[in-house]
């Protein structure tokens, strides 16, 4: 799969979980996100334990933790170069219209956030999602894929 497509693959996929009402990820979605999520966890290190309490509603400080966030957000093309801000707004041409309102108040609510260090960012990036939208946890369900 080429990273084209997967990062068009996966935007959609993220705004379908952080989003959609009746969360379950149709068959098609599994092997990719499993095949994403296994990169960026070798990418960062980060441990399946501290990834699966978000589940719980928790995003563990690790340093590999914030690092494999950022993995995520680097695969999926939404981060601004030169400042490191998520801007999820830039999937707005490939998602439903049924989303674009929820994407747009994340992009406002939490897209001002910029850390020296990239993975800080989407760390605390994720932190604002989680306050300023009830259905992000559902994100989530992206790091239990079997």
């Amino acid at each position: 799969m080429s990273k084209a497509a997967i990062a068009t693959f996966t935007a959609l996929l993220t705004v379908y979980i952080v989003l959609s009402a009746a969360f379950e990820i149709p068959d098609r979605y599994k092997k990719p996100a499993k095949m994403l999520h296994e990169l960026c966890v070798a990418e960062s290190g980060a441990s399946e334990e501290l990834l699966r309490q978000c589940m719980d509603g928790t995003v563990h400080s690790d340093p590999a933790v914030k690092c494999y966030i950022h993995c995520l957000f680097d695969k999926i093309d939404v981060i601004e170069e030169g400042t490191g801000r998520i801007l999820l707004d830039r999937l707005l041409y490939i998602i439903p219209d049924d989303v674009k309102d929820a994407v747009n108040q994340l992009t406002r609510a939490c897209s001002h956030i910029v850390t020296p260090d990239k993975c800080d960012t989407a760390y605390e990036t994720v932190k604002c999602y989680f306050n300023a939208h009830d259905e992000v946890i559902k994100f989530c369900h992206l790091l239990v894929i079997e």
